[in-house]
């Protein structure tokens, strides 16, 4: 692919990571935001608010290593609780709607995968320099605990180990995978 096409189509994502940079603090909570998921839905704060914890995994059709984690990470979102959620957000989703949805379908990734938000969504989501990157957000959409970098080779144990030392955090229960 020619350099000025590659530019052009990562121009979205690199705009989001500029935002991403200039937003708020790992320690404030989120406001108000809205966000398009890949199904055609909404997704706002209240949906952080329903769950103990959000984990949000960046990822795009373009990275190798977010595609091969990708059925781990659909593994992993099916046994969790339901007080907590991994959701996704494809960076280059726009324009590549198709592709993404082949990517999880393939995948057995059966959740919520965001594409787009408002500058209140963008200004939340911080701390994200590569993907695949997950974050933890808690109810009030504050991130907590540490940033996991993908290419794990234990996948599933890295991720438990983090939302539960974030859970740990809030006060609030450990959890298990479901069998």
């Amino acid at each position: 692919m020619p350099l000025r096409k590659l530019v052009i189509r990562l121009l979205p994502m690199l705009l989001a990571i500029a935002l991403l940079a200039a937003g708020c603090s790992a320690g404030e909570a989120a406001q108000a935001f809205t966000a398009q998921t890949l199904d055609g839905g909404s997704f706002t704060e209240k949906d952080i608010a329903a769950k103990d914890l959000t984990a949000i995994n960046f990822w795009g059709t373009f990275c190798s290593p977010c595609i091969a984690e990708m059925p781990d990470l659909a593994a992993f979102e099916k046994a969790l609780p339901d007080n907590v959620q991994l959701i996704t957000v494809c960076t280059d989703a726009q324009g590549n709607e198709g592709k993404a949805k082949a990517l999880l379908e393939l995948a057995g990734y059966e959740g919520i995968t965001l594409v787009s938000g408002d500058e209140s969504f963008q200004s939340l989501l911080t701390d994200i320099q590569a993907i695949p990157t997950t974050i933890f957000l808690d109810s009030s959409g504050k991130q907590v605990g540490k940033a996991v970098i993908g290419g794990q080779a234990d996948l599933s144990g890295v991720f438990l180990d983090a939302m539960n030392k974030a859970l740990q955090e809030g006060g609030k229960k450990e959890i298990s995978l479901e069998a």
